[in-house]
């Protein structure tokens, strides 16, 4: 009954609503859209513990646990778009539930910097589905449970159409809802149309032309909503009436190809005669020899986007070939699917193809300094340039002393810009993300409850970060105009006056931070500060790093080796509880180098904390360079052999793994920095040390001077 009043509103709606049937888009439309877009790279996607897609999108089996796991490998190895299919029985089941979940899935999905086309419909595989739960795979059978939508007898009864005016309001009303939504990249209407049922001893094996009425409707009531996005139906290897009306009326085409990379040029060479975008939304089947290693690069070469099939080995089995019988043994060479169900590759080579193909490796970033010039709190805020003789590039603003960009060489010699930021000042002032590339303070991490007590007077500082403070209030030192002057080439000197009672803090106090761009091909930051009464310092430099270059993907691949037997532990507001632990035995034990991805699935309540690793660790003084500073860290990123030390005078490195990092900002590179794209190692006291009496102290008195030394040291192996 639910579903039926729901039905009967949707339908009232959508029948007072004035539709304009659109037409296809111009070519022109088509290929401006195209240009706005990276390479598309990604896969058709289903969350490994589903066996199609209404054990997907049914509320009892709706798994986004899975999903955000696995998109987030799939964001580790560059792919940018998901190939996703729905199904009419989990609308009609709920109609507002399904579409609940679909943006839950699109929430996730965009937080891992992917988009998604969706599918309506499919004439693949078994005829009947059912609502409810789904059958277990049979052991050994491609995609045994696999179920069409709507089903071969809906789709032949062309003539009654009993059940279409229900696929009418199913179609318009997800098409409505999210008509206007950038986080959908294209609507895939229908999935091989005419298929049918050929692995099914049931007449008519394929259904040809009897699917051509419903693809026309489709069609039809898509144009009527007239969405943002471009519609497409793909065009696959039969039946020529169905094939030259998807190329009739999509607005970019789509097509499968699971051939070898000698055929599947060819057949590009030839749509490409069409003048329209190209996406092949099914591809790689290893039996068949379309594979990565010699496929992938033929879609780079040309440009067309490409979806493989399959991902993460799961209960669509469709690591079987499709004609495989019952009781088949799991194959030595896998038809479909990258990944074991744990993440781990079937074929290295394989990742490193997609990792090295949608990798940039010269991203180097053009500002124009006549960006940056803007009047702020009557201060004058430019950007200057640093570099070395090496050919290391820095810009810095003294709007927050912010690094904006830092060029460092892979082991090829291709230069890249390695810190996320923005192309203008006007960027940064409506970015989400108020720290990237900040000087910090005048206290870097948090106070708890915005408070503290020095020499029996307890001070209430600015809350902006739930009840407590975080990296010197609402206004720190990220967000004010520092009086610049540059030195030389490599040097640039930034001083700042922050006055008495400035964020709730006592004291006046004179900041100097220098930046260096070494010859050593170092990033050197050194702060001093001077204070006319007792106060708290904690001075840090809060760059988001990504060795790729910013943009390149995530970072959960970069290995990390940190300095440290011990760390502090937090409560969930990501306050030290005052305990020092070690780190033997736990996630936080890098003191042997290991992928920052390496643990971050284990159960674990600090991780959990942190939605990752945000924790302060406790450094080891057991290794210092000529100039004294102790090592804290390093990072090495293995596909373009880029590393990065950290070297240090402080007792603490935060380590964030960018596990706030939504897809809201876009960056300097045009893409959104999204979820563990980045990483930061800020050398400082330790977190909420004011009210941490076993902590270090951080009080500065007058007549003292506060002097900290971090070094960011770049080199290639």
């Amino acid at each position: 009954m639910l579903y039926k009043r729901v039905v009967c509103f949707v339908w009232i709606f959508l029948c007072i609503t004035p539709f304009a049937s659109a037409q296809q888009w111009s070519k022109e439309k088509a290929n401006q859209w195209y240009a706005t877009q990276p390479w598309i790279v990604g896969c058709n996607f289903i969350p490994s513990s589903a066996i199609n897609p209404l054990e997907m999108w049914q509320a009892e089996t709706f798994d986004s646990v899975t999903i955000d796991r696995e998109l987030g490998w799939a964001a580790d190895i560059g792919m940018n778009t998901c190939r996703v299919f729905l199904h009419d029985l989990a609308y009609k089941a709920d109609p507002d539930g399904f579409k609940y979940r679909i943006n839950c899935y699109l929430r996730i999905a965009q937080k891992h910097g992917i988009k998604t086309s969706f599918v309506f419909f499919d004439d693949c595989w078994n005829r009947n589905p059912k609502s409810g739960p789904q059958p277990q795979p049979t052991p050994g059978v491609h995609n045994s449970g696999w179920v069409q939508s709507p089903g071969a007898d809906i789709v032949m009864d062309s003539k009654n159409r009993t059940e279409w005016n229900r696929l009418e309001v199913y179609v318009k009303d997800i098409l409505t809802t999210f008509k206007n939504d950038e986080r959908v990249l294209y609507w895939d209407l229908y999935n091989e149309p005419g298929n049918g049922i050929a692995n099914q001893k049931v007449k008519p094996r394929f259904l040809n032309r009897k699917s051509l009425p419903l693809l026309k409707e489709t069609f039809r009531w898509a144009r009527e909503v007239n969405p943002i996005q471009p519609l497409t139906s793909g065009t696959w290897i039969f039946f020529t009436a169905i094939k030259n009306f998807q190329l009739k009326n999509s607005d970019i085409i789509t097509f499968h190809n699971y051939f070898d990379a000698n055929l599947l040029s060819a057949q590009i060479n030839t749509l490409q005669k069409r003048l329209r975008p190209l996406i092949c939304t099914e591809w790689m089947a290893r039996k068949m020899n379309s594979k990565v290693q010699s496929c992938l690069p033929v879609f780079k070469a040309k440009h067309v986007g490409c979806l493989n099939w399959g991902f993460v080995s799961g209960k669509t089995q469709t690591i079987y070939p499709w004609n495989s019988k019952p009781g088949t043994a799991p194959p030595k060479l896998w038809f479909h699917d990258l990944l074991y169900p744990d993440g781990t590759p079937y074929n290295t080579e394989e990742i490193n193809t997609f990792k090295r193909l949608t990798a940039n490796p010269e991203m180097k970033t053009t500002l124009n300094p006549d960006n940056f010039e803007k009047l702020i709190d009557g201060k004058q805020v430019h950007l200057f340039s640093l570099a070395n003789r090496n050919g290391l590039l820095a810009t810095i603003t003294n709007y927050g002393g912010k690094v904006v960009s830092l060029e460092t060489p892979d082991k090829q010699g291709n230069l890249a810009d390695i810190v996320m930021g923005f192309s203008s000042i006007d960027n940064y002032l409506k970015a989400k993300e108020p720290y990237f590339g900040a000087l910090i303070g005048r206290y870097g991490n948090r106070i708890a409850n915005g408070k503290f007590t020095l020499n029996g007077k307890v001070y209430t500082l600015a809350t902006n970060n739930g009840v407590n403070h975080l990296h010197g209030g609402g206004k720190g030192f990220n967000a004010v105009v520092w009086d610049a002057k540059q030195i030389n080439a490599q040097t640039l000197e930034l001083s700042y006056l922050s006055v008495d009672g400035e964020e709730g803090y006592p004291g006046n106090l004179n900041v100097q931070v220098i930046y260096t761009l070494t010859d050593s091909n170092e990033l050197k930051v050194e702060y001093s500060a001077t204070t006319d009464q007792p106060t708290v310092v904690n001075l840090t430099h809060h760059s988001f790093f990504n060795l790729c270059g910013e943009g390149n993907g995530t970072i959960n691949d970069h290995v990390l080796h940190i300095n440290a037997d011990a760390y502090t532990p937090v409560d969930a507001g990501l306050i030290p509880t005052g305990n020092v632990e070690p780190v033997d035995g736990t996630p936080f034990d890098f003191r042997s180098p290991k992928a920052i991805k390496t643990d971050l699935q284990k159960e674990n309540e600090q991780l959990g904390y942190g939605h990752g690793y945000d924790h302060n660790f406790v450094l080891k003084n057991t290794l210092k360079n000529a100039e004294g500073l102790s090592f804290a860290a390093k990072v090495t990123e293995p596909m373009s052999g880029r590393t990065m030390e950290v070297w240090t005078n402080e007792p603490g490195l935060q380590f964030y793994g960018g596990n706030f990092l939504n897809g809201s900002d876009i960056g300097k590179c045009g893409k959104p920095y999204s979820f563990r794209t980045a990483f930061c190692l800020e050398t400082q006291h330790f977190p909420d040390s004011p009210n941490q009496p076993n902590f270090s102290s951080t009080v500065l008195k007058p007549g003292t001077t506060y002097h900290s030394v971090c070094v960011y040291k770049f080199e290639v192996e």
